[in-house]
């Protein structure tokens, strides 16, 4: 049987692709349907290109709005408790300016007093008589002072040199340092003032801050201990000035 033959390129490519040499194998409308759809391929892969990098940057910018939100709240918090120390700053210089006022005004009448106190008709009596009371002991000479510090602490002005009198022989054999008083130190062992001065107005300070405006050893409970024999001591002594 004899074969057919061969042939040529342009007429193979005659019968696949529509030309001048005829209609080829496929219709003209299928090669428009074609090329549609791979213009739709490539639509569908930008598009999807586009989605995919839209979802990136929405689930990025999700992200960077719940961190916003994250640090909005973590400002308000700060925020709320500046607030908050502010309120208490302002009470607290509130209240430090009345404590401010408050000694103004002590520190004012504690002047006022000791100035009346100072006065030549002021106490004259008393100075005297205390100072008569530790003559020929250390401590003389020291009756204005046991006086002006007794004023200012609103306390008896005898009690404090009877209280160095039973104590120390009037500062004959002291506990410590100008410790004319037996005063115990805080941190334990015996106290010391640097001068009479100090001591004794420390002394007045420390009646008046334990046990108030006192005008007798009977009323300063724990003192000295046995109490009830110090406090008749101290009374005694007290009768002498």
């Amino acid at each position: 049987m004899p074969r057919a033959a061969a042939r040529s390129d342009e007429e193979v490519v005659a019968l696949v692709v529509p030309g001048k040499h005829g209609r080829g194998l496929f219709p003209g409308w299928f090669w428009i349907g074609l090329s549609g759809l791979a213009v739709a391929v490539v639509l569908l892969a930008v598009v999807t290109a586009v989605t995919v990098l839209t979802s990136t940057k929405l689930a990025q910018a999700r992200k960077e709005v719940v961190q916003q939100a994250s640090e909005i709240q973590r400002l308000k918090g700060s925020n709320k408790k500046l607030t908050a120390e502010n309120d208490k700053l302002k009470e607290t210089s509130e209240t430090l300016k009345d404590i401010r006022d408050r000694v103004f005004e002590i520190n004012r009448r504690r002047k006022r007093l000791r100035k009346w106190a100072a006065l030549p008709d002021r106490g004259g009596d008393w100075i005297g008589r205390i100072d008569q009371y530790l003559a020929r002991t250390p401590l003389q000479g020291q009756g204005r002072l046991f006086y002006m510090a007794a004023v200012d602490a609103g306390i008896e002005p005898r009690l404090m040199p009877a209280i160095a009198m039973i104590e120390s022989g009037g500062g004959r054999a002291n506990a410590n340092r100008n410790n004319y008083f037996g005063r115990m130190a805080v941190g334990g062992g015996w106290a010391a003032w640097a001068t009479p001065e100090e001591a004794i107005d420390n002394q007045a300070h420390y009646i008046a801050g334990m046990w108030g405006r006192v005008a007798s050893p009977f009323e300063m409970p724990g003192y000295c201990v046995p109490g009830g024999p110090w406090m008749a001591k101290v009374s005694r002594e007290m009768s002498r000035i």
